[in-house]
């Protein structure tokens, strides 16, 4: 089963791209932001060269399949969507490749099961935050008692110690209030360099746990404190490209 569904014209350039025929290279270019395996019906008219089939089927991101519909072709992926260059009404097609306002978009994570190979994720996530041009880290109960003293030690590891503004998004307790002064100095103290650090009030309708940056977004699937070492509980992170 093939990850994706691809537009007939999209699967025409890529026929063209891969046989280095004339292809759209603006085309190819946004297509390769997306392009995941992907099925060509047998019938469809790129294959009406004789030749073709034995052309493609070394193709790592090609699945040679049987004649359907459109609907059927994408219900048949693991994605159930289809990668289109037109804004075609279809409910089914809904990943435009032109699209500035689109929401389905790469994005690169890993899952840890419990705190083994934590210290990975915590390293990656340091090289992430390193030339950040200011740093938001949005945790609702990133404060409480029972987690600020793993917490703020975690942040200063992974927080580059330079003339950035860092905000910290969440409560000492519940949604109520922003992260208490002292709270702050603390982190000033552990991160001398940093140009401000400042608390905000989270919003109301803010649930997602997640560090944001000038360049990127990683989506936290449990607290902050979850990425400590010590911690048993999963983690997942997301990271988007902004």
């Amino acid at each position: 089963m093939a990850d994706l569904a691809l537009s007939n014209s999209l699967i025409d350039e890529y026929v063209k791209y891969r046989l280095n025929n004339n292809y759209d290279q603006s085309i190819i270019r946004k297509l390769f932001k997306y392009i995941q395996p992907f099925s060509i019906k047998s019938d469809n008219i790129c294959m009406s060269d004789p030749s073709m089939p034995a052309l493609l089927e070394n193709d790592p991101l090609i699945e040679i399949i049987e004649p359907c519909s459109d609907e059927e072709l994408v219900q048949n992926t693991i994605l159930k969507f289809m990668i289109t260059d037109n804004d075609s009404p279809e409910s089914y097609k809904i990943l435009y490749l032109d699209s500035p306002t689109e929401k389905l978009k790469p994005k690169y994570g890993a899952t840890y099961i419990n705190k083994f190979g934590k210290d990975k994720a915590q390293e990656h996530i340091k090289f992430l935050l390193s030339d950040a041009s200011y740093i938001n880290i949005t945790d609702a109960y990133i404060a409480t008692t029972r987690n600020w003293s793993d917490n703020k030690a975690l942040i200063a590891s992974i927080v580059p110690n330079i003339n950035i503004i860092l905000t910290i998004i969440g409560a000492d307790k519940g949604n109520e209030s922003v992260i208490s002064e002292s709270k702050i100095d603390e982190l000033k103290s552990l991160l001398p360099s940093l140009s401000e650090v400042r608390a905000n009030r989270l919003a109301s309708n803010v649930h997602d746990r997640y560090i944001k940056t000038d360049k990127i977004k990683i989506l936290m699937s449990s607290g902050l404190d979850n990425l400590l070492l010590s911690s048993e509980t999963d983690f997942t992170y997301i990271i988007e490209i902004l």
